[in-house]
């Protein structure tokens, strides 16, 4: 993880990794068949965070806005992490323990177990999408504002006129701005599948 943070997925080769860990490369493969294992391994348990216990007191929907804040702020930590996820990791022990709770979470609120697989996988993409959108920018810095506010300025009226008529406005939406509108989306979303189930029950 040290490695990944400190110099990119691109540095994980085995050769760098057995130098990190102070081994050779001989030695690594006696515990993982290549690469792609260890890198597999490496990312489920970077996603152990996915498995934190929430507080007990909150509601379904807090419980579950309470962990994609936390996993996307893990994944905001360890860029790495999120340029490295591909699906595969969602067989490792972890990742298999955070479809556990996220299961648990939807059909203890009232989801068929279709439809909890679903809603909490759209959640994880939700999240990962937005880490991998915001990658390498800091939208709450005042500078990136400021270009973007004269960018929006810039343009022809005639061709973008909402943009121009809303750049300041919209120069200082951030990432956090546009993360929270989308997971108040989703769970609201999820909130009327609920409704509609016991609807069509009663």
């Amino acid at each position: 993880m040290a490695l990944l943070d400190t110099r990119g997925a691109t540095a994980l080769t085995m050769r760098n990794i057995a130098e990190t860990l102070g081994c050779t490369q001989a030695s690594l493969y006696r515990h993982v068949r290549n690469r792609e294992e260890l890198v597999t391994l490496l990312v489920d348990r970077a996603l152990s965070v996915a498995s934190s216990v929430p507080p007990d007191e909150a509601d379904w929907v807090e419980k579950a806005a309470w962990s994609a804040r936390l996993f996307r702020e893990h994944l905001r930590r360890h860029p790495g992490v999120a340029s490295l996820l591909r699906g595969t990791e969602r067989l490792g022990p972890n990742s298999l323990a955070g479809m556990q709770y996220s299961l648990e979470l939807f059909i203890g609120a009232g989801l068929s177990p279709r439809l909890a697989s679903a809603a909490a996988s759209s959640l994880a993409t939700f999240i990962l999408g937005s880490v991998h959108l915001n990658l390498g920018l800091d939208r709450s810095d005042p500078e990136e504002s400021r270009h973007l506010r004269l960018l929006y300025r810039s343009r022809d009226p005639a061709a973008l006129p909402l943009l121009v008529q809303h750049a300041d406005t919209l120069a200082e939406v951030t990432s956090d701005d546009e993360f929270e509108v989308g997971l108040n989306a989703l769970l609201t979303g999820f909130r009327a599948l609920i409704q509609n189930a016991d609807i069509a029950r009663g």
